[in-house]
Order: C-alpha cells, then structure tokens, then sequence
C-alpha cells in the first residue's frame, strides 16, 4: 500500500482522538459531561397533572417518609432545585400513571431517506432526548433506546462520542448476528448516554463490511432466520419491555441495514429538507417506498409499519422553503407531522461539541443562549408533536 495513504490515516486517527480528548477534557474541567435542566419546586408544580397544592403535600410526606430532593445554596438559604429523578418521584408518589402502564411494548421509530444530509441523525438524537427532558413528557418517565446502523456512527458520536473512535465491538450489527441473550444484550451491548434514560447501542466503521457482506454472514451465523427479520426478532423482541421508545438510525444506503430497519419500524419518519435538490431527492425516495416494501416482503419477511408521516427539516422562513412545505403537504396529506425542526445554528453549535439542544449546558454554550433556548423550545414543540401523534395512533389501533 503507498505510504502516503498510511500518513494519512494515521494523521487522521490520531488528529480524532485529539479533538475527542479536547472536548472530553473540557467537559470534565466544567462538570458539563451531563446536563440536566433543574426545577424550582414552584416549576415543578406548573408541570402536567400538578399543582401547588399538590406538590407541597408530596414533598412534604415524602422528606417525611426520609426523601431526600435535590437542592441548592440560594444565599443563606437551601432551596428546591428538583431534576428527573426528584420530579419523577413525585409522580410516583401521588400515583400518576407513565406511558408504560399503557403501552407495554416499545415502540421502534425509524428516521429514514435514502439522501444524505436531510437531518436523520440530529432529528433522532433531538428527538430520543426531547422524549425524556420535555417538561410536558416528564410524568410519563420515557425510557430511551437509540439503535445505530450507520457505519458513520454519527448518533454514536453525538451521544456517547468516545465509543466514536476506534474499534467497537459490542455495535448493533454484531448483536444481531451473534444473537446474544436479553441480559447480555443488556449489560455489554446496551451504553448509557450524556442523558440519564436515553441508551444507546452504538455503531463503529467496521460494520460496514457487516452491512456489504451482510446476506453471506447471516447465512453463516444465522442459518434458517430471514436476514430481513433479524433486527426484529435479535434485538428489538428481546428488549421491547425495557423501553418505551426505541430509534433507528441507519445510513443513506440500500442494503440489508436498511430493509432489516424497515420491517422493524412501527412508525416511519421521513426529514424533507427544502433545498431543491435534497427535496426532488426525497420524492423519488418516497416514490420507491412501495418497491422496497416489495423487496422485504418478497423475500418472506412482514412489513408492520402502523404509520408514516413526512416532515420539513432544516426549515427558515424563505418563500421557496414555504413553497417545498406546501408541497410536501399536498404529497403527504393528513400524514405530515404539523411541526417541522428548523434550519438553526444553534443546533449545529451544540453538534461541534457532540451535543444536541437538550444536552448542551447552556453556561458552556458557546453562542447566543437566547438562540439555545428558542432552539430548545422548538425541539420541544418538534417532540410534543411526533409524541402526540404516535400516541394518538396508537391509542385508536388498541
């Protein structure tokens, strides 16, 4: 091989792991490698199925009952400040019910399109941490699983980074063709993220041989299981009781991770950003939709896709944008999510140091907070509207 080939990616490993170290040791120094918005106990009591008195009476019978909350040094005195763990305690105390006495299975999302660059990752990684850290959604406690298939590994790097580089060998291809058990799954493939209840399988480079080889390899470990099925029924079947919502991000290709993603999603979310040619991009994908349900179903395997919805990504306020969403809402009809997630710097910002708008510490933020906090809130309104409506649907199919 030519020496200057190994320069180069010798150079570029280690230049990766430079700038890895950097923003680790960073977070380190600042006690920002978590982040996790705190309330007052009078936020607290604004929250959904609370009140003032409501609260008071919680807290005050759970310090008795020996609870500690969470607090803070306010000048001379110690007061209220209450994260998920506080405020989901109170929940349980007053015995308000959580998604999963409703729902007992978890529900599998899949991000999809077959043109990169249209928001797939951010929009899962947004949205697997807007499910737990909307203040609308905390009642319900949302346990979170994110399932990288994309050999870029990109949800992996915004999530739990230093998995990012380098080898990894617990990756959510290796899981379906080793088929391990729910407990092993549990404790060596299953990685906790900058987000308390949002988990992740990650993905690593080397999963693309996996992904091109993929038919032969299943075949080998795998003899007599559909190679379109096995996503399904190795990993998904096996931790659906653990989680409430599970995510699927695969990359821009077609092949077996792909089709694999297909016959587990329950629901189907498709990013359609306005540039024109990402937007002609995305047509032709959602007209080959059909022909790749074909594909999967020909080859013995069940499509169970309960719902499908198109949404604008990477979204501002230009005419040609308002006439790309016009358009898609002519295509996708009553099945278009009625939010979009928008073209902002902000998200890219809280990206340079592998954060989403949720997990980013807005006193390390390194732009404008006032942009973070409308980027956060627009997240938020993004998640309240996919959660709303899967929720909707799934309520009408029981």
């Amino acid at each position: 091989m030519d020496d200057r080939i190994l320069k180069i990616a010798t150079r570029a490993k280690l230049t990766l792991e430079a700038l890895s170290e950097k923003i680790t040791n960073s977070q380190i120094e600042f006690n920002a490698e978590r982040y996790e918005p705190t309330y007052s106990k009078s936020a607290v009591a604004s929250l959904p199925e609370l009140a003032k008195a409501k609260v008071d009476k919680a807290v005050a019978e759970m310090e008795q009952e020996g609870y500690q909350f969470q607090k803070k040094q306010a000048g001379l005195n110690n007061v209220y400040s209450m994260g998920h763990k506080d405020i989901t305690a109170i929940y349980e105390h007053r015995g308000v019910p959580k998604y999963r006495d409703k729902f007992k299975e978890a529900h599998t999302i899949f991000l999809t399109n077959l043109k990169g660059g249209v928001a797939k990752t951010v929009s899962s990684v947004t949205l697997a941490h807007g499910l737990r850290c909307t203040p609308a959604l905390l009642h319900h406690d949302l346990r979170i699983l994110v399932l990288d298939l994309d050999p870029q590994a990109s949800a992996t790097m915004f999530m739990k980074h230093d998995l990012s580089i380098g080898v990894v060998d617990e990756t959510v291809a290796q899981a379906m063709l080793q088929n391990v058990s729910r407990e092993e799954l549990l404790e060596e493939f299953v990685k906790p993220t900058n987000v308390s209840g949002v988990d992740i399988i990650p993905a690593s480079i080397e999963d693309a041989f996996i992904a091109s080889q993929f038919e032969k390899l299943a075949n080998e470990h795998l003899p007599g299981q559909n190679i379109y099925d096995v996503l399904q029924e190795n990993i998904i079947d096996k931790l659906e009781h653990d989680y409430d919502f599970i995510f699927i991000d695969s990359g821009p290709h077609l092949d077996a991770f792909l089709l694999n993603s297909f016959v587990a999603a329950d629901t189907f979310l498709i990013p359609v950003p306005p540039a024109q040619v990402d937007f002609h991009s995305t047509l032709k994908f959602m007209q080959r939709l059909p022909e790749l349900f074909d594909m999967t179903e020909t080859a013995g395997s069940e499509i169970k896709l309960s719902s499908i919805f198109g949404y604008m990504a990477k979204i501002a306020r230009k005419s040609d944008h308002a006439d790309a969403q016009s358009l898609l809402r002519e295509v996708c009809g009553a099945d278009m999510l009625d939010t979009s997630l928008p073209l902002s710097t902000a998200f890219e910002r809280c990206g340079e140091s592998f954060g989403t708008v949720f997990s980013t510490n807005p006193k390390f933020y390194p732009g404008d907070r006032d942009a973070l906090k409308k980027a956060r809130l627009k997240a938020e309104e993004f998640t309240r509207s996919v959660f709303d409506t899967i929720t909707f649907n799934r309520k009408n199919k029981g």
